[in-house]
């Protein structure tokens, strides 16, 4: 394939971004959060760059909590610093230099032999460019010093666990809990999760978080909005919490938006349950959610089949038996059923041979009758009668 020549025909006003956040920060981040970081850099160009949460909330079509989740996860990979007044209201962004981890791109994007950054840039590039250099940034700049070693790290807590390879859940031992109590990013996502919570952790809960963590390898932003994601739907119990956690593993589920997107799709196959059962009264138990998840991401069925088998769970039970839906559901993984025509091909298969079963049954019962008719005198045990004897003794009682 011939090389496409890029070129730029356009006197448009330009936002500078970095290559280094091309090269290495924005291939390992979720995409909203990479519209949030160019947005905030789009913004060091305009006269006034004062805005608040809600403003970029509105922009994107984003909640106030999606957004100060980009900016923490952006805080953390040390290209801002987010500053606070003592009410722990958020008053400012510093934004920071973009840190090369690696030396081959330190020297791409080094600077030219005249020792200018903005040599070749446009001018409003340049003057972006020279508006981002303050010495505040400098100063948030050296705040970070291991920048690079901890971007590493942080990138490689990112990883996604292989799909259908989930490993085995361990009980952390007290060394092991006080090694995790150093990690500052641990310490805020339990902090965190007790708020959401409502309660101090329980061992139970501070033991399945950091297997998350460490084992699942989810990142912070995905597990904060799981743990907000079932607060909110009233389902706050750890298990069914892990049991999302170990469906996002195996399904390969390694960002925030995969995360939001399985999400919908979750929701979508809830309220065909609910619709095909004909719930109305009550919200789903988490054991009945559960299910849903069994179905939908282990068993891999589609809306359409689930709904099927719990509209033939309620036409045998005459109620919402999740439990007989799931016996439908795994005959129909045993038998490999996935679509609707494979559903009508195993019913057939069924009445052909219900039908079979009932025409064997009638003919063994004709049978049995047939044969009771043709001895129906002599269906008796017979009397056996000396009649030699019973001559002799009438003709004593005469004499």
């Amino acid at each position: 394939m011939a090389d496409i020549l890029l070129r730029r025909d356009s006197s448009l006003a330009a936002t500078y971004v970095p290559n280094t956040f091309i090269d290495e920060y924005m291939t390992h981040a979720d995409g909203e959060f990479v519209k949030i970081y160019l947005y905030l850099l789009r913004c060091m160009n305009h006269q006034s760059s004062a805005f608040s949460i809600s403003d970029i909330a509105d922009k994107f079509d984003h909640t106030e909590k999606d957004v100060i989740r980009a900016l923490r996860y952006w805080e953390k990979m040390h290209l801002l610093c987010l500053e606070f007044d003592k009410q722990k209201e958020l008053t400012g962004i510093c934004l920071s230099d973009c840190i090369s981890a690696s030396p081959q791109t330190a020297v791409n994007t080094s600077h030219n032999a005249s020792g200018s950054e903005t040599a070749g840039l446009p001018p409003e590039a340049s003057d972006a460019y020279r508006k981002a250099d303050l010495p505040a940034y400098e100063a948030a700049d050296t705040h970070h010093k291991n920048a690079d070693t901890q971007r590493r790290a942080d990138i490689a807590r990112h990883e996604a666990v292989p799909i259908h390879q989930i490993p085995e859940r361990t009980e952390y031992t007290q060394r092991e809990l006080a090694h995790f109590d150093e990690d500052e990013t641990v310490k805020e996502l339990l902090f965190v999760a007790e708020r959401y919570l409502g309660h101090p952790l329980r061992s139970a809960e501070i033991q399945t978080i950091l297997y998350w963590v460490d084992k699942l390898n989810l990142s912070q932003d995905m597990i904060d909005y799981l743990i907000e994601q079932c607060v909110a739907k009233n389902h706050a119990n750890i298990w069914y919490m892990n049991s999302i956690a170990i469906s996002w593993a195996k399904n390969g589920i390694r960002t925030l938006s995969e995360a939001k997107q399985d999400s919908i799709v979750h929701n979508n196959v809830v309220y065909s349950v609910i619709k095909a059962f004909g719930i109305s009264d009550r919200s789903l138990g988490s054991g009945e959610l559960e299910y849903i998840h069994k179905w939908s991401n282990e068993m891999g069925f589609s809306d359409e089949i689930i709904t099927l088998a719990c509209q033939k769970s309620l036409m045998h039970t005459h109620k919402a038996s999740f439990s007989y839906a799931n016996s439908i559901l795994s005959n129909w993984q045993k038998h490999n059923v996935h679509t609707l025509n494979d559903v009508e091909l195993i019913d057939a298969q069924y009445q052909e041979q219900k039908a079979k079963q009932i025409t064997t049954s009638k003919t063994a019962c004709a049978r049995t009758a047939k044969g009771t008719m043709a001895n129906s005198f002599a269906n008796f045990t017979q009397r056996t009668y000396n009649f030699e004897e019973l001559e002799r003794e009438l003709l004593s009682h005469v004499r």
